[in-house]
């Protein structure tokens, strides 16, 4: 099965495989599985909390079967690391919609779970975490200014993450303070960044700590 289960329309295409058929989990069932919103907000503690709600068909998905498979999946990844290191806050299905809510105890954890790219600290532990920050950023609130790798480093103090998604994802990325700079977004307001993957070039956004 596809690892990344956070993902629900992953999670609930699987599940019309198994319980329809994937033959009869064409049209309408397809169409449901389209992720309405997913988002990642990254806590000044580190802490990644996820938040996925999409369309829920009941006539071709299972409820309960889906809460069990999500549960399993974070209880897998726990035994593996060999501590709690993902815990699934909420998940409910009102209105023919899906809510999911799951929290990472890090970054790392986050990209793990999901088979992303992922950083985040300051950039001073991003440079010594092996990213060498060869990027040209764009400043968000200065149309056309720009800052180098050279400049970067000198902002150690700064927050910074580094996220590549694959191809076709999309991820509406959420930090503790004002973003500054970016390189890869799709568009940034205040502490928001919206992303979409494209397999190669990873986000980069830099942003002010409180």
């Amino acid at each position: 099965m596809n690892r990344k289960i956070v993902l629900l329309s992953c999670v609930l295409f699987l599940f019309a495989c198994g319980l329809a058929g994937c033959g009869k989990s064409e049209g309408k069932g397809q169409e449901a599985a389209a992720v309405d919103s997913y988002t990642a907000e990254i806590g000044k503690d580190g802490i990644v909390t996820s938040n996925i709600e999409e369309a829920f068909a009941s006539e071709y998905y299972d409820e309960e079967s889906l809460k069990e498979f999500i549960l399993m999946e974070a209880g897998r990844y726990n035994s593996r690391v060999g501590e709690d290191r993902i815990t699934v806050k909420k998940l409910e299905v009102k209105k023919d919609t899906a809510r999911l809510t799951m929290q990472f105890q890090s970054a790392e954890d986050f990209a793990a779970f999901n088979g992303y790219t992922m950083f985040s600290g300051t950039v001073a532990e991003a440079y010594e975490a092996g990213f060498d920050l060869q990027v040209t950023l764009d400043d968000v609130d200065t149309e056309g200014d720009v800052i180098t790798r050279d400049q970067l480093l000198e902002m150690g103090s700064r927050g910074i993450v580094i996220i590549g998604l694959q191809a076709g994802e999309r991820l509406t990325v959420k930090t503790s303070g004002k973003i500054l700079y970016q390189s890869g977004a799709e568009s940034v307001e205040k502490a928001t960044a919206v992303i979409s993957g494209d397999g190669a070039s990873p986000v980069y956004l830099v942003y002010k700590q409180k």
